[in-house]
Order: C-alpha cells, then sequence, then structure tokens
C-alpha cells in the first residue's frame, strides 16, 4: 500500500530537511505545509524533494491539516501518515505505525509516547495526562494519547473528517470527530526525542493546553450538556442548600447570623443555577440541531 507523509511545519527550518529525507525513506510521496513560517522552512523543504505548501501567514496547526489533508484526498495513495516537523518522532518507524491500517484493523492509528518517555517535562507530563482524561470523556474511547501528531489515516476516511479548530486543539477534535462517526482507533507504541538540539515547542505551553482545553470543553458541553454540565450543577445547588440551610440552623440555636456561610451558601445556588440553565439551553438547541 503506497503512503503519503504529510509534515505540519513552521518555522522549522534547521530539521524539515532531515525529517523530509528520513521520510521519503518508508514513503511514497512526502508533502510539507509550510505555515506561514519566516525563515527558511520552505526551501529547505522544497530542497529536499518534498511538495510544499505554503501559506500566506502562520494561521495554526489545525489549518495546516487541513490543507494536507485536502491533497492527501486528491492524491493516489493508500495510507497517510502526518509527523510533525520538529525532529522529535522518527520517520523510520513509519512502517510499524500503518501496519494495523494495512491489515483493515483499524482506521486511524496514534502514535502514544508515553511509556518511557523519561526525559519528559513533568509539567508537560501532567497536562498531557489531564487533557487525555478530558478527551476520553468527550470521545468516550481509550486512548493514551490523544495529543500525538504522529499518526496513519486509511484514505478512505480523510475526507470525512470535519474538525474547523485552527490551533493545537485540532489533533483532539479530529479524534472527537472519528469517534463520533464510529471510525476505528489503535495505537501504536512510537519513539518520540525530547532533547533535538532545537526549539520544540512553538507555543507557550499554558497557552497550548488552555487552547486544547478550551476545544474538549467546548464539544463535551455540546455532546452531552445535561451529563456534564446539569448533573455538576445541581450538586452545586445541593451544596449551597446544605450551607444556607446550616445558617439557618446556627442563627436559631444560637442567634448568631453567618455573612461568610450565607455568601458562600448563595454564591454556590445561583452559580448551580446557572449552569442547570445552560445545559438544558445547549440540550435543546443540540437536539434541535440534530433534528435538522
Amino acid at each position: 500500500m503506497s503512503i503519503l507523509t504529510c509534515i505540519p511545519a513552521y518555522n522549522e527550518g534547521k530539521i524539515i530537511r532531515e525529517v523530509v529525507k528520513k521520510c521519503f525513506k518508508v514513503s511514497d510521496q512526502v508533502v510539507v505545509c509550510d505555515d506561514g513560517s519566516t525563515d527558511n522552512t520552505y526551501e529547505e523543504a522544497d530542497a529536499a524533494g518534498a511538495h510544499v505548501i505554503r501559506h500566506d501567514r502562520n494561521i495554526g496547526k489545525g489549518e495546516a491539516l487541513r490543507s494536507l489533508f485536502k491533497f492527501a484526498a486528491h492524491s493516489k495513495n493508500d495510507i497517510i501518515v502526518t509527523i510533525d516537523g520538529d525532529g522529535q518522532f522518527l520517520p523510520e518507524e513509519i512502517p510499524k505505525l500503518v501496519t494495523d491500517i494495512e491489515q483493515k484493523n483499524a482506521d486511524i492509528v496514534i502514535g502514544y509516547r508515553f511509556d518511557d518517555a523519561t526525559d519528559m517535562p513533568n509539567y508537560r507530563r501532567f497536562g498531557n495526562k489531564i487533557l487525555d482524561r478530558m478527551a476520553n470523556m468527550a470521545t468516550e474511547i481509550s486512548v493514551r494519547d490523544t495529543q500525538s501528531g504522529y499518526r496513519a489515516y486509511s484514505r478512505d476516511i480523510i475526507e470525512k473528517l470535519d474538525f474547523k479548530i485552527n490551533g493545537f486543539g485540532a489533533d483532539v477534535e479530529i479524534l472527537i470527530d472519528a469517534a463520533k462517526k464510529g471510525m476505528r482507533i489503535s495505537e501504536q507504541k512510537v519513539t518520540v526525542i525530547y532533547n533535538t538540539g532545537t526549539q520544540t515547542s512553538t507555543k507557550n505551553p499554558i497557552s497550548h493546553t488552555g487552547e486544547v482545553m478550551t476545544t474538549i470543553l467546548e464539544k463535551i458541553a455540546i455532546k452531552s450538556p445535561l451529563k456534564y454540565i446539569g448533573i455538576p450543577g445541581i450538586i452545586t445547588i445541593l451544596i449551597g442548600i446544605y450551607f444556607a440551610s446550616n445558617v439557618v440552623i446556627m442563627y436559631n440555636d444560637t442567634g448568631y447570623f453567618s455573612i461568610p456561610f450565607t455568601l458562600v451558601g448563595a454564591t454556590l445556588v445561583v452559580t448551580g443555577l446557572l449552569l442547570f440553565f445552560m445545559a438544558t439551553l445547549l440540550f435543546s438547541v443540540s437536539k434541535r440541531t440534530k433534528k435538522n
């Protein structure tokens, strides 16, 4: 089966040529999307023999993936592999990544990183685990590494994927959409190198995490608003009522009126009501949208 390797890249001029050359050893075709780089990423990728798509300005990884998938949809290759252009992943592991698709056991294969990634910074490991848990809630599937950009896709499902996020949240949005449409998702352990000698992240980790988390919360809220917003709202209301009742009991027994407990109870009740009404509204909108 023929393989097209797709590489989203932003300011990876120092290493993109090496990544492309390694990809060619195990791929039939390589395409790079230069997402508005201000260095020589375009020239280096082109010199390495890749077909290069160039964005006039930096829009984000999601837009780069959309451009790459459009190219892939018009290609004649059977399997589409996405790999980051920063050199963290090993292109020589592509044959292992595509095995499940070749054997028709999966539609998407994720290269997961964490079993022996001992050199991963602790803050990144912790943040990724939180995001993975949240993403699994949204997809209702168990995936160990929802943030990995090293993936293989069957060409047949590329045109069926629908994702709108421009930034790093696109990786999670793709999985949520794939799970919703019943696509088969599997994983393969891959090697990851964090000390590549060059900067491997083009975005502040806090901003990155916040962007992905916002995407997941949005999908969770739209998919199951009563479960993930309505129930927490009811629980918050009950806790607020508990505080309020304690204020009344204390006043009857001692004549002391606790202002702090009153403020806490009132805040919790109001917050819970807002969450419950928001869940009801989202549920109505979601139901009407599905009906239309």
